[in-house]
């Protein structure tokens, strides 16, 4: 930690909001440091986790609102920036793996987080970046068509899977809800049938 320069009595909160203000995020985050080993629980925390946020230092906020979250759990709005935070340090983190051999995975878990944002026309661009035949990606894209209310793309992605992986129960039962959403019984029963049939079985 730098130096800090001490503020005037009865201007600290002033000075650090001039900080914010002008975007000087680093030389805030000094003070407040400083002014917390005094008061830890005070709630210029939220300046602090927020100084780092907007500095893209998110696994700091991360730790801020946590403790936040823990000291104040009747203020809804720090759990809503420890979520956000976590996003933002999750896609951070993904973009710094450099590694060719888990890049796969990595446009993956992008995808998952976009999917869960419901974020789709993103999240199909992401899984376009891996292989056409990468099953993995195949699904998701099903998954994702799904949700967009095209089940009939979604039921081919999903049989496409299947082609590639061999027989998945999850996957039957995916295609067979397709038929269901698309009102043709006789098909979704069918593959009902053997999701049982075969559970039996086995």
């Amino acid at each position: 930690m730098q130096p800090v320069q001490p503020i005037a009595e009865g201007q600290e909160t002033k000075s650090i909001y001039s900080l914010i203000k002008d975007q000087k995020d680093k030389e805030a985050i000094n003070y407040l440091n400083y002014e917390l080993q005094f008061c830890p629980k005070s709630r210029a925390l939220s300046l602090l986790a927020y100084c780092h946020y907007m500095n893209q230092d998110f696994t700091s906020a991360v730790c801020i609102y946590e403790l936040l979250v823990k000291y104040y759990p009747e203020i809804d709005d720090y759990k809503i920036y420890l979520a956000q935070s976590y996003y933002k340090n999750s896609i951070k983190k993904c973009a710094s793996i450099e590694n060719p051999q888990y890049q796969g995975k990595m446009v993956q878990l992008q995808a998952l987080i976009r999917y869960e944002k419901s974020e789709f026309q993103h999240a199909k661009t992401l899984l376009k970046q891996n292989e056409m035949d990468d099953p993995d990606s195949i699904i998701n894209e099903g998954c994702i068509l799904f949700k967009e209310n095209k089940f009939d793309e979604a039921r081919q992605r999903f049989q496409d899977g299947m082609n590639l992986t061999g027989y998945s129960c999850e996957l039957a039962y995916n295609i067979a809800l397709c038929y269901y959403k698309q009102e043709q019984l006789a098909q979704s029963l069918k593959y009902f049938a053997e999701i049982i049939e075969r559970g039996v079985r086995e």
